[in-house]
């Protein structure tokens, strides 16, 4: 069964992109409507929240901000500039109120009086500087207003010059070489702040931002024809600025995506895997090099019979009398950060992990790990769950930004399996793996699922897609799908239902093989302990001690993993003890 795929239209079309989409993009959204001396206007906060869930899903990363002041918008200009330096595409949106004073355009802030055209410098944000800050962006500046609405501070406006025109709407522009003005109606007309959700221009653009190969000039003159029909003729959209010959894309063109990074391990160098291996060479394959005994003794749970349990025994054998003398002989202390914990990126799938500090309220020492690094035996595990599953692996990168500050949906970062598949065995294998999640709640990643089983509904070959989803209430909300995913107790509980037969549901358990943050169950005692075979003499040696040492010794994850061993009963907490290098 392949739920959250494509038969339920779940993934959005965020595929692979051109190398410009790569590259970095930044965004600020501002939605003004609580005005605190006119009367409020109802559309700007929701289309500037709807226009930053899009620029999201676009790859750019979004500051948002709504009902502002001018101390809070001047300093949100003035930071977003900063950003911009070492962007290619900056873009600023802009809702709410904005006027003409002198010949020269004014974003209004809600807390602005406006009693005398004289205020505006001190009371409002003048588009020139907003202007100035896109500019920085190296490719291109864009700004986009929809703030050409009737004003009701020009009507009550004191002049301090006769002539000095306080006109409506807003005035032409000429902004320099790299930024494009858009304006929700052109110069010196206004435009409808519409009776839906969002007004005829907003709604517009929402509606054609996200079309895949839509140069960005061609994407303001879809938006220009459909608010002048919307309108009746009454509201004209007009953009200013010219550019190179040079095509710029919000959204590249589906045709330009490269051909997906297919799972394939290795074979061993000594010997040529097989035309088609069966699943246990596949798992083999994955987990031969590595030295963690909790591989070896996984792949005898699934393969008994195969020809490599001998060996998969013998390994098992020696890894544990290696973990009695490393007790022995504890090795020096590794040099690492301060959490004790090292990392390295991995070759060929290219997830990389990031570590933060934490200190004990009771002390200076840092004992709390916020981050897990992606080790080596991660990437084992999930290479090896895939070649077992028969999914196809897809190339993707695990890598928060160092400075984003952990969110509540941080959670869900991680790569998510089961054991038995889509309705308690009788459908598809399913993996999830979810790269990051930004502060607004925006999950990124990839679903795959395995070949067809009888009870599947679509029979189409194993496969993965892409999908962008916002996460609201511990679930992500998919619009227009059957399909829920809901975390509930470190499990990622997904169900849905056949469109052709709602009463037909079907559910999935997925269960971490990785999290960028540990679940806080994990550093509970396990109800099912598993034994930890210790010879006799290292039974007295532990049962004369009055506590275990509080420190796992090694220079590496894998040798901590076998300190932790014999240390500590259960799987999660020896997972634990041997990231963090304390018990």
């Amino acid at each position: 069964m392949r739920f959250f795929g494509a038969a339920v239209l779940l993934v959005t079309s965020l595929l692979f992109t051109q190398p410009v989409l790569a590259q970095s993009r930044v965004a600020l959204v501002i939605g003004n409507g609580a005005y605190e001396k006119v009367p409020e206007l109802p559309n700007p906060t929701r289309d500037a929240a709807d226009i930053g869930r899009a620029l999201e899903r676009l790859d750019f990363k979004v500051t948002q901000v709504k009902n502002v002041t001018a101390q809070e918008m001047r300093k949100a200009v003035v930071e977003f500039g900063r950003s911009a330096e070492a962007a290619d595409l900056a873009v600023v949106f802009y809702a709410g109120h904005g006027m003409e004073v002198g010949g020269e355009n004014w974003l209004i802030p809600i807390s602005a009086e406006l009693r005398s055209d004289t205020d505006i410098e001190s009371e409002a944000i003048s588009l020139r500087s907003v202007s100035l800050q896109v500019s920085k962006a190296r490719k291109l500046g864009l700004v986009i207003l929809d703030a050409c609405r009737n004003n009701p501070f020009a009507a009550k406006m004191k002049r301090s010059i006769s002539t000095r025109a306080v006109a409506r709407g807003l005035a032409p522009t000429e902004p320099s070489d790299n930024v494009l003005i858009a304006y929700a109606a052109r110069d010196g007309t206004t435009a409808s702040d519409g009776d839906g959700r969002n007004s005829p221009f907003t709604a517009s653009l929402l509606r054609h931002i996200e079309t895949p190969g839509l140069e960005i000039s061609f994407l303001f003159r879809r938006v220009r024809d459909d608010v002048m029909a919307a309108t009746k003729r009454e509201q004209q959209p007009f953009v200013y600025g010219s550019l190179s010959k040079d095509e710029i894309y919000l959204k590249a063109p589906a045709a330009s995506a490269p051909a997906p990074v297919a799972f394939a391990p290795a074979p061993a160098a000594s010997a040529p895997a097989p035309a088609n291996p069966a699943e246990d060479e596949k798992f083999w394959l994955a987990i031969q090099t590595s030295t963690v005994a909790g591989l070896y003794e996984d792949f005898l749970a699934r393969y008994p019979r195969s020809s490599h349990a001998e060996e998969a025994r013998r390994r098992i054998k020696n890894f544990k009398a290696n973990e009695v003398a490393a007790l022995a002989s504890p090795a020096a202390p590794p040099k690492s950060d301060a959490t004790g914990r090292q990392g390295s990126d991995v070759k060929g799938y290219d997830v990389k992990g990031s570590d933060a500090k934490g200190s004990d309220a009771k002390g200076a020492d840092v004992k709390t790990a916020v981050r897990n690094l992606f080790a080596p035996e991660d990437n084992q595990k999930v290479i090896a769950i895939a070649a077992a599953q028969k999914l196809e692996l897809p190339s993707f990168t695990i890598s928060p930004d160092q400075n984003d500050p952990l969110n509540a949906n941080s959670k869900f970062v991680g790569v998510w399996s089961n054991k038995r598949g889509w309705t308690n065995g009788m459908g598809r294998y399913a993996m999830l793996i979810v790269t990051q999640v930004s502060a607004t709640g925006l999950a990124k990643g990839y679903y795959l699922w395995g070949p067809p089983t009888k009870q599947s509904w679509a029979k189409d070959a194993a496969g993965y897609k892409v999908f962008a989803e916002y996460i609201e209430n511990d679930k992500f909300s998919i619009n227009g799908t059957p399909v829920t995913v809901k975390l509930d107790k470190n499990v990622l509980a997904l169900s849905s239902f056949k469109k052709e037969d709602p009463s037909e549901t079907a559910s999935i358990e997925l269960r971490p093989v990785w999290q960028l943050v540990p679940a806080p169950e994990q550093a509970e005692p396990s109800t099912k302990r598993e034994k930890v075979s210790q010879p006799r003499a290292a039974k007295k040696e532990s049962a004369a001690e009055p506590s275990p040492p509080s420190n796992a010794s090694g220079t590496s994850m894998e040798e901590r993993y076998r300190a932790c061993r014999k240390l500590v009963k259960g799987f999660a907490q020896r997972d634990a003890c041997a990231r963090n290098g304390t018990i």
